[in-house]
């Protein structure tokens, strides 16, 4: 067993350093596996909390989307409230069976806080409940226009309606 290694400094001082003593140690099974789970779900935990769990996330594009009994989808469309824009999801409502809302949520970004006039993004996250195929279904109700007794043709042009086929495997 070595004693010592050396380790080169500069201007050719050369010193000794004691090396560290290693000396085997056995974890049986029992034990690790139980203090690998522990580690592994305090860190999915910990990054938990860093950012909500969306699962996978839809751009306004994208309309379907196949996942797994328990995973999340999230539908993510562009919103400002300060322009007149206001997504919500509408009738028909997906099957709860299939899919069920977890959260609505409305990010804007840090340096938009304080200025006028600037949206972010909202994000509709659902949780797949069990097999089968549903739809969702945004409506984006631009200034109230879809709620006028007469709209005009302009005014039903900025109602904006999207439909998202949703595939439970």
């Amino acid at each position: 067993m070595s004693t010592g290694t050396q380790v080169r400094a500069p201007a050719r001082v050369r010193t000794r350093v004691p090396a560290l003593v290693r000396v085997p140690v056995r974890v049986p099974a029992l034990v690790r596996v139980p203090a690998l789970v522990a580690v592994l779900a305090f860190g999915l935990t910990a990054c938990g909390q860093d950012g909500p769990n969306r699962g996978r996330v839809l751009d306004a594009q994208e309309r379907s989307v196949s996942v797994a009994v328990g995973e999340r989808f999230t539908i993510a469309v562009p919103d400002n409230a300060s322009i007149g824009d206001r997504w919500s999801v509408v009738a028909p409502a997906p099957d709860a069976a299939v899919a069920a809302q977890v959260e609505e949520k409305l990010d804007v970004p840090e340096r938009s806080r304080t200025a006028d006039g600037v949206g972010g993004t909202r994000f509709y996250t659902f949780e797949a409940k069990g097999r089968g195929t549903t739809a969702v279904t945004l409506l984006n109700c631009f200034r109230g226009y879809c709620n006028l007794p007469a709209p005009t043709e302009e005014n039903r042009k900025q109602v904006v309606r999207n439909t998202y086929t949703v595939t439970v495997r």
